[in-house]
C-alpha cells in the first residue's frame, strides 16, 4: 500500500520564511510551496525508515537540499519500484529521487539528470559459497531480488546463458523489498541475495559478520533524478540547484556522511 511521508523542510535544512529562493520552481510548484519525491524509501542508506519510523539517508538528505534551495518544502511519496515512473508521468509526483539507473528505455520516457554511480553485488550467509565470483556460478541456487530491479533483469539474462550451456537455472524469487530479500536470506530460505552494492554494503555491515559480498560488484551504471519531460521550467530549476550542489562541496558532505564517497560522480 502506498503511504504518504510528509517531512517539513526544518527536520533537516531550516529555510527562513522569507528567504529568497535561490532558483525559481515552475508558477504552479511555488504556488503550493512543497514539492513531492516518488522513492521507494526502503534502499539504505540511501533512504530508509529508522525504527522509529523517521526517513533518512542520502538521497533524503539530497531531495531536501534540492528544496531547500527552490525554497520549498518536502513530501515523500513512497510506493513500490515499479510504481515510480508511471507516478511521475502521472503528475503524482515532481520528481524521482531515488536510486534510478540511467537506462536508453528509461531516458525515452522520462528525463533524467545524473547524482551518482551504482553497481550489483551478491550477498550470501557467511558460511557459505565462498566459490561465487559472479552470477554464473549462481547456477541451480535460490536467489532473492527486489520485483523490477536492474539485479532481477540481470539474473534472467544469465538464465537464458546458462540454459543454453545445459546448466541448471537460477531460482530466481522475486520480493517486493531489498528488506524483504535480506530477511530470506537470515532465515536462510534463499542461498543469496542480488541487490545494489551500495544496499548489500548496508546489510553486510549490520550484520555481525553473517552475511558476506560473494565476488565483486558488476554493472557499474549512472543513478539519475527522473523528471516528467512536459514539465521543463520545473526540471531546468531542478537541475540548477542539482548543479549548486556539486559545485558548492554539498554533495561531497553528504557522500561523507553516509559512506557513500564510492557513489561520486
Amino acid at each position: 500500500m502506498k503511504k504518504i511521508i510528509s517531512l517539513a523542510i526544518s527536520m533537516l535544512l531550516v529555510l527562513s520564511a522569507n528567504a529568497k529562493p535561490m532558483f525559481q520552481p515552475s508558477e504552479e510548484v511555488a504556488a503550493k510551496g512543497e514539492i513531492t519525491y516518488c522513492a521507494t524509501i526502503d534502499n539504505p542508506p540511501r533512504a530508509f525508515a529508522d525504527s522509529n519510523g523517521k526517513i533518512q539517508g542520502f538521497e533524503i538528505d539530497l531531495g531536501v537540499e534540492i528544496a531547500n534551495r527552490l525554497g520549498l518544502k518536502v513530501n515523500w511519496e513512497q510506493m513500490k519500484f515499479s510504481g515510480l515512473i508511471p507516478s511521475l508521468k502521472g503528475q503524482i509526483c515532481d520528481a524521482i529521487v531515488q536510486e534510478l539507473f540511467i537506462k536508453p528505455k528509461r531516458v525515452e520516457v522520462i528525463d533524467m539528470i545524473p547524482f551518482g554511480y551504482s553497481a550489483q553485488s551478491i550477498v550470501v550467509n557467511a558460511s557459505n559459497y565462498d566459490s561465487i565470483s559472479g552470477p554464473e556460478d549462481l547456477s541451480g541456487l535460490k536467489v532473492a531480488v527486489p520485483n523490477g530491479t536492474t539485479i532481477h533483469n540481470i539474473l534472467n539474462d544469465t538464465n537464458k546463458t546458462l540454459t543454453s550451456r545445459g546448466k541448471k537455472p537460477i531460482d530466481i524469487v522475486i520480493l517486493e523489498t531489498t528488506t524483504d530479500s535480506f530477511g530470506q536470506l537470515q532465515a536462510r530460505q534463499v542461498d543469496a541475495v542480488g541487490t545494489t552494492n551500495t544496499a548489500a554494503a548496508y546489510y553486510v555491515g549490520k550484520s555481525n559478520s553473517k552475511f558476506k559480498f560473494a565476488g565483486s560488484s558488476f554493472g557499474k551504471i549512472l543513478d539519475g533524478i527522473g523528471l516528467n519531460k512536459n514539465r521543463p521550467v520545473l526540471n531546468t530549476a531542478i537541475n540548477a540547484a542539482l548543479n549548486s550542489i556539486f559545485v558548492d562541496g554539498t554533495y561531497a558532505n553528504l557522500l561523507a556522511k553516509w559512506n557513500l564517497e564510492g557513489a561520486s560522480l
